[in-house]
């Protein structure tokens, strides 16, 4: 087998046009599903490969470059290890979004009354400009070989009319990612932003960016001074070690300043007159569960490089991000904010309803909504939005989630409400997420519940990839109504 640089080269390069011209001529949700699977399955096999055979390799074949930077193995070996758990995880993400076929509600205009508007998706747009640019720099490439063969790498030369192929495909891909920009607008809620926290927020971006970076390079860094501990002293091993913690600090103080910027640039809904019938997903819980819904949702690993490999890649995101997410398919997910909040907590947009006289809002927004979830919870406002929303609502468009919930407190909401199942055996027991079970009705009302379970084979999972098994069935029964109805609400 040819293993020289130019071959290796060539067939990375033959691989990623088979797979631009696919995601060129496939449509959308066959595109996510591919890219799921492949994120599942095909790219951690290469990248845990790729490392082994680098250990086995390079060693033997370059000794010196071996003796000069062996130390800083260990930490590239762990983020690739984190790598490695992260990729099956988000394409588990991407092949949740391409399952559906939710149709869509009617498009409406981008601006809408008293200055309203769809959240324009930036980081898309400007991704797809990236790709037009980078794709037009390739198409230069055969003509720059043909006039100047004497500056170009031999490596180049015999591929340049493949790497102008890849060009026109990635222009061409670019554009469709524009495309794709303005579709994902358009599902978007008419909101509007802070105005006055926008400059905060931005700041606040930045600072968690610098903070993460900071603390990926003093934990890693020190890590590669402590592989080899014979040529320090006592005092340089100390120092080390507090300018790891001191890395881990910073990197987790980065994360939680990035959900801080996230609440700063959030979205409102002034008024729930503002939702169209069918377009929306209604998010019902007590507000006593914000504070811990909305922190940062933490994944611990035991061991130092599973802890730093999930730390650095896998848990990003608050319990309610994951959940809206999860929900996207069916669409953007809203809920009514906690009255006098000085912020938005992020995942769900949130609208304001009066103190006094909600419950007929709230009522309207249940039968407006596509599906209404709903928290389990012991407080007054939570029983009596169960029990309007079991009066009111379909039971296809009604999913309940379960907290960390005692069981004593299971069968006390069970006894206001006996279309809710027996209390789970499982429930308050072993290794769970902030969200132990999902419950979700057939169309008698007959209730099945499923257990969200903390782990993901042997490795810890997020919410969203643990969550995923117990909201299938949901979203079929769902789709399935719907596709007998034709409606999108009620």
């Amino acid at each position: 087998m040819d293993l020289s640089p130019t071959s290796v080269f060539r067939f990375v390069l033959i691989w990623s046009l088979a797979m631009l011209a696919f995601f060129g001529l496939s449509e959308r949700r066959l595109r996510r599903q591919l890219v799921g699977m492949l994120f599942r399955t095909v790219f951690p096999f290469l990248l845990f490969a790729l490392t082994a055979a680098a250990l086995l390799v390079v060693p033997e074949r370059f000794p010196l470059w071996w003796d000069k930077w062996w130390r800083y193995v260990i930490p590239l070996s762990t983020v690739l290890l984190g790598m490695v758990l992260w990729l099956p995880q988000y394409g588990k993400r991407l092949s949740w979004g391409g399952h559906w076929e939710f149709r869509d509600p009617t498009p409406e205009r981008a601006v809408g009354p008293d200055g309203l508007a769809r959240p324009a998706q930036t980081w898309l747009v400007v991704f797809a400009y990236l790709m037009m640019l980078a794709g037009i720099g390739l198409t230069t490439v055969p003509a720059l070989v043909l006039q100047r063969p004497d500056i170009t790498p031999d490596w180049v030369e015999p591929n340049g009319f493949l790497i102008g192929v890849a060009g026109i495909f990635t222009v061409l891909y670019g554009g469709k990612t524009l495309k794709h920009a303005r579709v994902q607008q358009a599902r978007e809620l008419l909101s509007r932003p802070i105005r006055r926290y926008a400059w905060t927020g931005s700041l606040l971006w930045v600072t968690a960016w610098l903070c993460c970076l900071a603390g990926l390079i003093l934990t890693l860094g020190g890590l590669s001074v402590m592989m080899d501990p014979h040529d320090l002293a006592w005092w340089q091993i100390f120092i080390t070690l507090w300018t790891m913690i001191l890395g881990g600090f910073l990197f987790t103080q980065g994360r939680k300043t990035f959900l801080r910027a996230r609440r700063h640039r959030a979205r409102l809904i002034p008024s729930h007159r503002h939702l169209k019938p069918g377009s929306y997903v209604l998010y019902l819980r007590s507000f006593d569960a914000d504070e811990r819904q909305t922190a940062l949702h933490e994944v611990p690993v035991p061991g130092m490089s599973g802890g730093a490999t999930v730390g650095f890649l896998v848990s990003g995101r608050s319990a309610e991000e994951h959940v809206a997410d999860l929900l996207r398919p069916v669409g953007p997910l809203v809920a009514v904010g906690t009255p006098g909040e000085r912020l938005p907590h992020v995942g769900a947009v949130r609208m304001y309803l009066p103190r006094d006289g909600w419950q007929e809002p709230l009522r309207e927004l249940m039968r407006r909504s596509r599906l209404t979830v709903l928290t389990l919870g012991i407080s007054e406002g939570t029983m009596w939005e169960l029990a309007e929303a079991f009066r009111l609502l379909p039971p296809q468009r009604l999913i309940l989630l379960i907290p960390a919930l005692k069981k004593a407190e299971y069968q006390r909401i069970r006894a206001t409400a006996p279309r809710l199942p027996v209390c789970p055996t499982w429930l308050g027991t072993g290794d769970r997420t902030m969200v132990q079970g999902v419950i979700h009705f057939a169309a008698d009302w007959t209730p099945t519940v499923g257990p969200v379970l903390d782990n993901y084979g042997d490795v810890k999972s997020n919410l969203f990839t643990a969550m995923i098994p117990a909201l299938h069935p949901a979203f079929s029964a769902l789709e399935e109504y719907e596709k007998k109805t034709g409606r999108l609400n009620g």
